[in-house]
């Protein structure tokens, strides 16, 4: 997204230059996240009852690796925080909010990716050995996949990105990075053990709410982080 400098002038998009770093940055959990899935994928498809088993598990399990594989942007929010690259990027009119947005962007494109390659690898190999998506697997995918993925890699990012704003770096802390993986994975986590434990009929009630009830929550952080996050903010603790 653009600024303006203290001349008036508009500086360029950094969008483009924020995801090919957010890909740099990430690229081993990038890389985890698909192997891993796919990995699990197969499984899936191999196992026993194959069609049953990958029609009740494979959707909730979607979610879990793309949010792992999309912890390239708040990787690189924190990382040119602390050395002071987003200081000098405000310095030359860049507003902050543009810095916050293009790491969510970032983090929506990497999990993106590895939703995708995952849902087309594994859809392709469930019809391939002889099986129909019926409406069952697609409306998991459509309502809590596709949903769940944003929400919970939106939700580590956002987490992430405010502890790091808000804390100061002290010996013997481990950082939001290092915890970003957990608060990402808790979500589809808790669903996965529930929707496992309920009856059939209230499966779509869990997924489902579960799914919109973290959107909901990620905007509520969107709107704190406006307060929470002034321009001092993302200035080098150092």
């Amino acid at each position: 997204m653009a600024g303006r400098t203290n001349g008036g002038r508009t500086l360029p998009s950094l969008l483009s230059v924020t995801l090919r770093r957010g890909l740099i940055a990430g690229r081993a959990y990038l890389v985890i996240g698909i192997i891993v899935s796919l990995i699990l994928t197969v499984v899936l498809l191999r196992t026993s009852h194959g069609s049953a088993v990958f029609v009740a598990t494979f959707p909730l399990e979607v979610p879990l690796f793309a949010t792992l594989g999309a912890l390239g942007g708040m990787i690189l929010f924190v990382g040119d925080r602390s050395k002071g690259v987003l200081e000098y990027l405000i310095s030359y009119g860049v507003r902050p909010r543009a810095l916050f947005v293009n790491c969510l962007l970032a983090t929506v494109v990497l999990s993106t990716i590895v939703m995708g390659t995952t849902l087309i690898v594994g859809l392709s190999g469930y019809v391939a050995t002889g099986h129909s998506i019926s409406s069952t697997l697609e409306n998991s995918i459509l309502g809590y996949t596709i949903p769940m993925t944003y929400a919970s890699s939106l939700f580590a990012a956002t987490c992430g990105v405010i502890w790091s704003t808000l804390s100061t770096p002290r010996m013997g802390l481990n950082s939001p990075v290092g915890v970003a993986p957990l608060l990402g994975v808790a979500p589809p986590v808790l669903v996965l053990v529930i929707a496992e434990g309920v009856d059939k009929s209230a499966y779509y009630y869990v997924t489902g709410g579960a799914a919109l009830g973290f959107l909901v929550l990620v905007a509520a952080l969107l709107v704190a982080s406006s307060r929470l996050m002034s321009r001092e903010r993302y200035l080098s603790p150092m």
